[in-house]
């Protein structure tokens, strides 16, 4: 029963994902203001379900809603910054997750201690959590700009100095699909390692939102207080996310970066595979803070590097149709102490960190070798990527 209403979320995601082609076709101020109230009203309705069939049906809806805005938002924040700007900008929209995740737990660690309420609690929570996305929803119309020089917020001149301090890589218009960008997505390997990384990354983060006050609970903790220790971790792997960004930004080398984070992600995991008694309270728990630390900004940063390393507008049709994939595989492990669901979790994280080396050493092969061919790109030169994408022999990759 469980499953069944996770898995509907993640199937739908699966399923709606291609709608983020929206973000090139309609403004991004309506657009995201129709997926903010769309989703706030989906939660609020899941507080006033009474079956599982109607419940099945607002997760389900949630997945669509999300889907949207997943692969969308990042994009749009590089239509805004440039490469070596966007891992702290990605983080902060990408990086809420565990802050709200921690919100969320400490809401919830609040909201089941109402007392003489004529309605259950767990009502309260979605209806508290859903309320203020469907208000925000008026903000974004008003407030969310479309592009740099339409901001609203900026005076004429500052809208003609953010567009211009973009001009470095000129790409597509919003508002097109371009068929070579399609195939630039299908055809280039980039893609399929950041599709496999991100869906290591996938499981291991769904395993940690789906189940980790269950594992907290069965540490002799009562269903309350597990809540309660969920929020710490969370918290934390926010400020873990804040340090990978600033550090990848300032210093480059994002494949090291998410190599270093899903190591310890992977110690994180193995821990929890490792000790199997679940009176060892203390080894235990810092398994979680280890695999929640490594996995967020492994997430973020794998991300990031993506967008950085699209030429032109390829990012939709490079965005992976197995991500959401691994949700469903998550939400599959075998309680009380799901260790087959940790085991599997250490191998994937370990496979993220092998493959971010891997991909390290071959985009900075392929720079080393451009600068050879073409001579060296200093980063104020104009780049046209509308017809050759990331094969433009001026392009260099961020490692």
């Amino acid at each position: 029963m469980v499953l069944g209403v996770l898995n509907a979320f993640y199937i739908c995601y699966v399923l709606f994902e291609w709608t983020t082609v929206f973000w090139k076709i309609f403004p991004t101020h309506i657009y995201v203001t129709g997926l903010c109230i769309c989703w706030g009203a989906a939660a609020m309705c899941a507080g006033a379900v009474d079956n599982m069939a109607e419940l099945i049906v607002c997760r389900a809806c949630l997945g669509i809603f999300e889907a949207a805005f997943g692969a969308g938002a990042p994009y749009f924040l590089s239509l805004f910054y440039q490469r070596w700007e966007l891992g702290f900008r990605v983080l902060i929209l990408l990086g809420m997750s565990p802050v709200a995740n921690c919100f969320a737990s400490s809401l919830a660690y609040g909201i089941t201690h109402i007392k003489h309420s004529t309605m259950a609690s767990w009502r309260f929570l979605f209806i508290i959590e859903g309320a203020p996305t469907v208000l925000f929803g008026i903000v974004v119309f008003f407030f969310l700009a479309d592009s740099p020089g339409t901001a609203k917020f900026l005076s004429e001149s500052e809208q003609t100095t953010a567009t211009e301090r973009l001009h470095t890589v000129d790409r597509t218009a919003k508002n097109r699909l371009d068929r070579r960008q399609v195939l630039a997505g299908l055809s280039d390997y980039k893609n399929y390692v950041h599709i496999i990384i991100h869906f290591c990354c996938n499981y291991s983060f769904a395993g940690l939102s789906n189940f980790l006050p269950t594992i907290i609970q069965h540490m002799e903790y009562t269903s309350i207080n597990a809540q309660g220790l969920s929020a710490p971790p969370y918290f934390v792997s926010f400020l873990f996310c804040v340090a990978a960004a600033i550090l990848s930004d300032r210093y480059g080398r994002r494949g090291l970066v998410t190599a270093l984070f899903s190591t310890i992600g992977m110690i994180g995991y193995l821990t929890l595979a490792a000790v199997q008694d679940e009176n060892q309270v203390g080894p235990r728990y810092l398994g979680i803070w280890l695999a929640t630390c490594g996995v967020f900004p492994a997430l973020c940063i794998n991300i990031t590097w993506l967008l950085n390393n699209q030429g032109g507008d390829s990012f939709f049709f490079k965005r992976a149709r197995l991500w959401p994939c691994s949700p469903c595989l998550a939400s599959a492990r075998v309680s009380p102490i799901y260790i087959r669901g940790c085991a599997i979790g250490c191998a994937l994280t370990g496979s993220i960190t092998i493959m971010a080396l891997g991909l390290y050493l071959k985009l900075n092969h392929e720079n080393k070798k451009r600068d050879r061919l073409y001579g060296p790109v200093t980063d104020d030169v104009r780049i046209d990527v509308t017809v050759d994408g990331d094969a433009n022999p001026r392009f260099r990759y961020l490692i």
